[in-house]
């Protein structure tokens, strides 16, 4: 149930349009979108794209900027109509995925709790099984295509260490003190257990030969020199227990859900795939919509409900769950159903967030839209005052929204999205429109404004040429930030 937020660019959001409205906007291809009265010209669009680093010259990137727009348009108009988004009715569907996961996990651990325990005679049985090995080893990191000099350098370190060893040194507080791996280290070297062939070949196989206590002299892997230990069973019992524990645990978890859907009669929908992808091409459709992808006893799993869960797992999910074949497609939404399940007995079991944890939820998404509101410079007490007439409020928030992304696309801020589930509330309660012509149309624009800037890089431009609507004519634009990357991935454990 983790989620994670959007983050870079260059990803796809998905929009549409009312069916009321296709031909109108086929005939007006100079609007790309509207929201909240407000409307996003086609121009405006392109001069964005054009004007923000990184962003590639194509629909789904128009798709996804007008998309931002959309939303920060319609938080905007929330504001400037002095409606409260930090009421508790609006907080609980927001902050959905985060009371989901905790309501679930207390559940979880409810059940946990009735099994019975594990004991060491377990480990016992665990450790001298044979198909799992809890080692530890120290590292000495040597690159792969490191120089003879740094080399042989790390041979000299690697031999000082295994002579500290081999003179009785506790081996634990050595490789915490000597050991170049970041994974195990802090753990005195202690690598979680793992069935052979999990390591390099050269540490798997050494490893694999030891027994109880003993330990190797240096062993040379990809990742350097290895000096590797295997402990007792008394010395890792809690470890071995811990992961005995794991493991038996999650076949426990999928026999209950099993069992629960075949109590309740749990059945995946035929052609639920489909349905899941056109979802994830249509999402404001989609968020509505209540065709079943699941049916069981008083419940059903709701494309709506499919896209919640998405929202709540984060774009990646979303990308992959495209790419997958039917039959995966098919038991993601089973488990979601289960998923399902397991939160309604929570609920009927009484287990609901303590009001220090819902007060602790509150605080952090209060936190969250007050950021928001002074990020799009919507802070100012003029928007809310009731004293002002509301059109000139919303006529104020839009200037507001429309001078931020001047600042995005002349070097300023990146641009910041909506939470994602409320981004997905604000176009259920707000009146928006996307016109698949209008992006197209800005798509090009974009790039001939892009080819234009790039022929003319170094040279002087006349100061009413190029210029992104809403920037005064004579002021040089700056670099905009470029999209974000991926974080790096975490470093893996030197056995590897």
């Amino acid at each position: 149930m983790r989620r994670r937020v959007i983050g870079a660019l260059v990803l796809m959001v998905s929009v549409t349009g009312c069916n009321k409205m296709k031909d109108a906007f086929r005939a007006r291809p100079e609007i790309a979108a509207e929201a909240g009265g407000q409307e996003l010209k086609t121009e405006r669009l392109a001069s964005l794209m054009a004007g923000i680093k990184g962003v590639p010259m194509s629909r789904e990137a128009a798709e996804f900027i007008s998309g931002m727009w959309v939303d920060q348009t319609l938080f905007a108009q929330a504001v400037a109509s002095g409606r409260d988004l930090t009421d508790s009715a609006t907080a609980s569907l927001v902050l959905w995925p985060e009371l989901a996961e905790l309501v679930g996990s207390r559940w979880h651990d409810s059940l946990v709790a009735r099994r019975a325990p594990l004991t060491p005679g377990m480990a016992d049985s665990v450790y001298n099984a044979g198909d799992v090995r809890l080692l530890q080893h120290i590292l000495i990191r040597v690159e792969p295509n490191a120089e003879p000099p740094a080399k042989a350098a790390g041979l000299k370190k690697a031999q000082a260490a295994l002579a500290r060893v081999e003179r009785g040194g506790d081996f634990a507080k050595l490789a915490k003190e000597l050991s170049d791996d970041p994974g195990s280290k802090p753990e005195g070297g202690y690598l979680p257990p793992a069935p052979r062939g999990k390591w390099v070949t050269a540490f798997d196989s050494a490893g694999w030969t030891l027994a109880p206590g003993q330990r190797t002299g240096l062993v040379e892997s990809p990742f350097g020199y290895h000096i590797i230990r295997r402990p007792p069973v008394a010395e890792v019992q809690d470890r071995i227990l811990a992961y005995a524990r794991e493991r038996v645990g999650a076949v426990l978890d999928s026999i209950y859900l099993d069992s629960m859907g075949i109590r309740r009669g749990l059945k995946v929908e035929r052609g639920s795939g489909v349905a899941m992808r056109e979802a994830l091409s249509n999402r404001d459709a989609a968020s509505r919509s209540t065709k079943p992808l699941a049916t069981y006893d008083r419940g059903a799993l709701t494309v709506a409900d499919f896209m919640r869960w998405v929202n709540a797992l984060g774009p990646q999910w979303a990308a992959d769950l495209v790419s997958r074949p039917d039959s995966m497609l098919d038991r993601f939404v089973r488990l979601l159903a289960q998923n399902q399940m397991l939160l309604q007995q929570a609920d009927s079991a009484g287990i609901h967030p303590s009001e220090t944890e819902w007060a602790s939820l509150m605080q952090r998404y209060r936190g969250q839209i007050d950021t928001l509101r002074m990020s799009l410079g919507l802070s100012a007490n003029d928007l809310s005052d009731p004293a002002m007439p509301a059109a000139d409020r919303a006529r104020a928030a839009s200037i507001k929204v429309e001078s931020y992304w001047d600042r995005v696309a002349n070097g300023g801020p990146r641009p910041r999205p909506i939470p994602a589930q409320l981004a997905t509330l604000l176009r259920q309660q707000g009146e928006h429109r996307f016109d698949q012509a209008g992006l197209l149309r800005a798509v090009e624009l974009a790039k001939e404004k892009r080819a234009h800037a790039d022929s003319a890089a170094g040279a002087p431009a006349p100061a009413t040429q190029g210029v992104a609507p809403g920037v005064e004519p004579g002021v040089p634009q700056a670099q905009a930030p470029a999209a974000p990357t991926p974080a790096a991935p975490a470093p893996a454990s030197g056995a590897h």
